[in-house]
């Protein structure tokens, strides 16, 4: 029996693997160039579609393609058109977590620039069902949600929503996001003006901070956060004296964390309303 068909086509493989590299690496170079080269990168990219890729290779390089449009053009619709190839092709994909989640998580944030929220919610809402075995983008999933039912003021769906991260983050002892699951509930609630829950939330976490997060800058981070909602706890509640300690402690941390010796924090995964 001849080998060489099999020879044949390993070789045709390692070829067409190396037209793949080549090209991202070009586009890449050309992304990357002062000014950038957007167009040229772009034709890069497309230039990928023309080998008939794998469906990681086609969907992580729609992903890119959609990326590149929405950060360096006005394109939102060519750039809604491969974000949606990028999930409809990730979506069943097994061990193929940051391509697909990152798909969501993007394409979710361009339907709320278009102001299709309800299709954000409904993209996020099937990415947390998915991604439930990873804890890192479920927790991040869940806070992205939770951020577009408290921009539309749906507090209690918010609510919720902080309350399921939460114990998922306890359940993975993913200590930091439960911390910051709480906090961010916390601040819901005092929107809603439901201080007894408010005051709960903030004693477990602050009981966490002082004596389960060893890394020292994740500390500080959860330390301003903390201090900021029981100002304001305690200013919504009138309690002006009470506020002052909280205050001196508030300007301690601001002034360690912008210290220029203060690493840089955009590892950290952050909420704001």
């Amino acid at each position: 029996m001849s080998l060489q068909p099999a020879s044949t086509s390993q070789t045709a493989t390692t070829s067409q693997d190396a037209c793949y590299i080549s090209l991202l690496g070009l586009a890449e170079y050309f992304r990357t160039s002062q000014p950038p080269n957007i167009k040229r990168c772009i034709q890069c990219l497309q230039a990928l579609f023309t080998f008939n890729p794998p469906s990681k290779v086609e969907a992580r390089t729609h992903l890119q393609m959609g990326q590149i449009l929405m950060t360096y053009t006005h394109n939102i619709d060519k750039a809604r058109e491969h974000l949606e190839k990028a999930w409809k092709l990730s979506e069943s994909l097994l061990n193929f977590d940051d391509v697909k989640f990152d798909t969501a998580s993007m394409l979710a944030e361009l339907y709320k620039q278009i102001d299709q929220v309800p299709l954000a919610k409904a993209m996020l809402r099937k990415a947390i069902e998915l991604s439930q075995n990873n804890v890192y983008w479920h927790c991040k999933l869940l806070l992205q949600l939770s951020q577009l039912h408290a921009n539309d003021k749906e507090y209690t769906l918010a609510s919720e929503l902080l309350a399921v991260g939460a114990e998922s983050a306890d359940e993975s002892s993913a200590t930091y996001l439960k911390v910051l699951f709480l906090l961010s509930r916390a601040m819901i609630l005092m929107i809603e003006r439901k201080t007894n829950d408010v005051l709960a939330l903030l004693n477990s976490a602050g009981a966490i901070i002082d004596n389960s997060i060893a890394n020292p800058h994740q500390k500080e981070y959860l330390k301003v956060f903390f201090l900021v909602l029981q100002v304001c706890y305690y200013l919504a509640l009138g309690q002006v004296k009470t506020v002052k300690p909280s205050l001196k402690q508030l300007q301690m941390s601001i002034q360690t964390i912008m210290a220029p010796n203060w690493p840089a924090d955009e590892g950290n995964l952050y909420l704001s309303f």
